[in-house]
């Protein structure tokens, strides 16, 4: 394993948050997704498609998977030796900077096309943003995500809070996702509600071979927390399903997933996933459907709020 060196500003200074140069490029990684990690992790939030788009024998997968790398190797049987998380490229190269716990506060995703499972997947990662906010130190880390033959598959900003209070708050309480422009927020037609009962178990299909505070209770005892807490990208999974059923085959090239983790999930959760159309908008492909969509816990309180939206009629060209 390589070392990396600490990055320096000048004789034996390490690099701040405040003079940390935006954009930053962290470089490139190479995956190889094995089918047997896609369905796994796709399980582990009850969907049965197993995130395959089409025949099942084709082994196309959907670009949602691509959002697990962000915290490679945690859930992943198969193990690429060249690979490494997207959080880790920042992590391991400013390590002074990165407090426990740091929380995962915001994630978007836009889907452009399927893969097949198997082939090797360049990520270009870099960290686009960062600011200060309620004494958190946070960075938006960007993946774009191409196959071997240079084709565009998803884009990823990750929100992080590197620096975070020792007990779990809300990440931004009362916040919301971005918005997207020419759609105001208004009562639609609402979809159905799915209900999930959150386990441990369910949680360490997601997270297991990797152990820590998703997967034991005493780890997150340690931390300050009840019980153990599943991954926030559990709740990104559950929310493209719904979306996935709302859209259809629309949502795997053209679907845009804009989420805020409010409040970390608890292994014994019991879940409510909702939603409701929000309206159309034209674009230069075509009109592009908008709906919100989160979810809440027994107690009613919000643990992810996102808008979604698909193209839902293509632009006719001449």
């Amino acid at each position: 394993m390589s070392i990396v060196s600490e990055p320096t500003i000048g004789q034996g200074e390490r690099t701040s948050f405040d003079q940390l140069a935006i954009p930053l490029d962290l470089g490139t990684i190479w995956y190889e997704p094995a089918i047997e990690s896609v369905k796994k992790l796709a399980y582990a939030v009850e969907d049965e498609s197993g995130w395959l788009v089409g025949d099942p024998a084709d082994g196309m997968v959907h670009p949602h998977f691509l959002s697990a790398y962000m915290w490679w190797p945690s859930g992943f049987y198969h193990r690429e030796p060249w690979a490494r998380g997207l959080f880790a490229t920042f992590h391991e190269r400013y390590p002074w900077l990165v407090g426990r716990p740091f929380l995962h506060a915001k994630t978007r995703g836009r889907f452009h096309a399927a893969f097949r499972a198997g082939t090797r997947i360049r990520a270009d990662v870099a960290v686009i943003e960062k600011y200060r906010r309620r004494s958190r130190d946070f960075i938006v880390m960007r993946a774009r995500f191409h196959d071997a033959g240079e084709r565009l598959l998803a884009e990823y900003d990750h929100t992080v809070a590197i620096r975070s209070d020792p007990v779990e708050r809300p990440a931004e309480r009362g916040s919301k996702p971005a918005e997207h422009a020419g759609a105001a927020p208004a009562p639609g037609r609402p979809l159905p509600q799915r209900r999930i009962e959150m386990s441990l178990e369910k949680s360490r299909l997601f997270t297991l071979p990797t152990e820590n505070y998703h997967t034991h209770d005493a780890a997150a005892q340690a931390m300050s927390l009840r019980v153990a807490v599943p991954a926030a990208m559990m709740s990104f999974g559950y929310l493209s399903k719904h979306c996935r059923d709302f859209f259809g085959p629309a949502w795997t090239g053209s679907g845009d997933l804009d989420v805020v983790f409010t409040r970390m999930l608890a292994r014994d959760d019991v879940l409510t996933v909702h939603g409701s159309v929000r309206g159309t908008r034209s674009t230069a492909q075509g009109v592009r459907t908008e709906i919100d969509v989160g979810i809440r816990n027994a107690r009613g309180e919000a643990v992810a709020v996102a808008v979604a939206s698909a193209l839902t009629a293509q632009q006719r060209t001449a």
